[in-house]
């Protein structure tokens, strides 16, 4: 009887230890969506046009994280949005498809997902709204498509200390628009590296709302084929982007803070005059980018943001004086959990060769709704992030 007694004892206890185990390496799954719709009316000289339903920027994420035998744990994520709807990149668009390991203190990123370009987010409706002045160029485009720019083949090691040190290094694949499509080399090789150090202070004290919210230095060399030179140094893009972010008001209800952006962006000194995308982004450019931002909050969520945001781009080295400026006013009011209401109003000015590409000036003005979407189930971890800060946040 005590040997069959020990016996079942051994069985429970296995099936509960094979049970725990079972539970454990269970992986935990994440679903993150975001629905970006609105009516636009764009403005330009002697011409109107409207566009209904412009859902760009619309997409769907997925997630799964599992733990490891050692501190790290490891993730999966798919995701797709609908494209603008002037790119030639179709329906849909997979914009995230990466494995990530990391732990407390280190991040390995491998596959498709958003590029080093920028180095903070501005609150603006969509990520592109001011792609010339938030962004550094993606060189080998025909500047058709905004997603050139944001994303591409990353290669990423991050490494944090005391959980507000960042420093990161990124082997990065643009994508190179074929010219002509049918003779080009489908060429996936890394044709930018670089590396960026920033002091960022956690989501978990980000309401103990420190004058420093955010401060950071990057470096982006773009691998081009400069005509004339060999060294790889020589023919390399050099750009450099500097940010911060700034609490001005301190309060647990009545938010401001001040956001900026500085892209410079070295240049090749034979380039004195743009004709087109490609030589506008190996001229020699300085752009700016600001934002002050309201947002009140009430029972710890966000009810109303009302934002101003400007931006400036000089080329101070081409024969006609040439630069651009942009304004960007927008109010969101949330109607229901995740779900908001927004009014934009853009307008951008051109001058000296930019005209040719863009012409003189453009308005547009934006009615539309937006709704976020963030569940996991099987919960086992702790969020340094969430899956929707992959995607563009206009309430940061």
């Amino acid at each position: 009887m005590r040997s069959f007694k020990k016996h079942a004892l051994s069985i429970i206890g296995t099936l509960g230890l094979w049970m725990t185990a079972g539970a454990q390496v269970n992986p935990e799954i994440q679903l993150g969506a975001r629905g970006v719709v609105s009516f636009n009316t764009d403005i330009l000289v002697h011409q109107t046009t409207t566009a209904v339903n412009d859902f760009s920027d619309t997409g769907l994420l997925t997630g799964f994280r599992q733990k490891l035998y050692n501190t790290f744990r490891g993730q999966l994520v798919i995701g797709f949005q609908f494209p603008d709807a002037e790119s030639d990149l179709g329906q849909l668009f997979f914009h995230q498809t990466f494995i990530q390991l990391e732990d407390q203190s280190n991040i390995i990123k491998l596959g498709r997902s958003r590029v080093r370009s920028a180095m903070i987010e501005f609150p603006t409706l969509r990520d592109d709204d001011a792609l010339e002045f938030t962004d550094v160029l993606n060189p080998f485009s025909s500047g058709e498509n905004t997603e050139d720019h944001q994303y591409g083949n990353v290669l990423e090691y991050a490494r944090i200390f005391n959980q507000r040190v960042w420093i990161r290094l990124h082997g990065e694949h643009f994508t190179r628009t074929p010219i002509p499509p049918e003779t080009a080399e489908k060429d996936f090789s890394l044709n930018a590296i670089g590396f960026s150090i920033q002091y960022r202070v956690p989501q978990t004290q980000l309401w103990n709302r420190p004058i420093l919210q955010q401060i950071g230095i990057g470096f982006n060399n773009f691998l081009t084929d400069r005509p004339g030179y060999t060294r790889r140094w020589d023919r390399a893009l050099k750009n450099v982007t500097a940010s911060m972010v700034l609490n001005l008001k301190p309060d647990p209800i009545h938010f401001i803070d001040l956001r900026a952006q500085a892209i410079y962006n070295e240049g090749f000194s034979e380039i004195k005059q743009v004709i087109d995308f490609f030589t506008m982004t190996r001229a020699r450019a300085l752009a700016a980018f600001g934002s002050l931002r309201y947002l009140m909050r009430k029972l710890e969520r966000p009810a109303l943001q009302v934002a101003l945001s400007a931006g400036y781009k000089i080329f101070p080295d081409l024969v006609q004086k040439s630069d651009q400026f942009q304004i960007v006013g927008n109010v969101f009011y949330r109607l229901g959990e995740n779900f908001d209401a927004v009014a934009q109003l853009q307008f951008r000015q051109f001058n000296g060769d930019l005209r040719t590409l863009y012409g003189e000036s453009e308005t547009r003005i934006q009615f539309g709704f937006v709704y976020s979407i963030d569940q996991s189930w099987n919960n086992q971890f702790d969020d340094r992030e969430s899956l929707l800060n992959l995607e563009h946040g206009y309430i940061p």
